[in-house]
């Protein structure tokens, strides 16, 4: 019999060691959580369902982890800073930054030479790539132009 009583209190010290140490990561959980803050100070519960998902992929372009925006497609139009890019019937227009990189590159040759270009270069059904980024009034600049002959 006093074996069973032994065993018995042992069984209830453990479960009691396990709840208390249940409890313990509960309360440090609590203390230790910090609210995150949206970046935005919209309340996302007045936007419909698509307007959520676009401010949140807004967010991720304005991170300051996101350093260059790719963007590549055929020019439909260039009207003096402003170029718009056609691809796959998507277009998207950028503004060309005043001190921007501008430059040729033939695929045709098996040595690829990139040559300095200037704006005058980028005409309408080139292909270009564009290294853009995102500003804080959400407009697309492009500081690095490669022109694909």
């Amino acid at each position: 019999m006093n074996r069973a009583v032994a065993l018995f209190l042992t069984l209830i010290v453990i479960v009691f060691f396990i709840a208390v140490g249940v409890l313990g990561l509960f309360v440090y959980q609590q203390y230790t959580t910090k609210p995150v803050q949206p970046a935005v100070t919209i309340q996302t519960s007045q936007l419909a369902q698509g307007d959520q998902q676009e401010l949140s992929k807004l967010r991720i372009l304005k991170s300051s982890v996101v350093n260059l925006i790719m963007l590549y497609g055929q020019v439909t139009n260039v009207s003096g800073s402003t170029i718009t890019l056609s691809l796959d019937q998507s277009n998207l227009s950028f503004t060309l930054s005043p001190n921007a990189n501008i430059s040729f590159v033939d695929t045709s040759s098996a040595a690829q030479k990139q040559t300095a270009g200037k704006v005058s270069d980028i005409k309408t059904g080139e292909n270009i790539q564009v290294g853009a980024q995102l500003t804080s009034d959400n407009q697309l600049v492009g500081y690095s132009i490669l022109i694909v002959k």
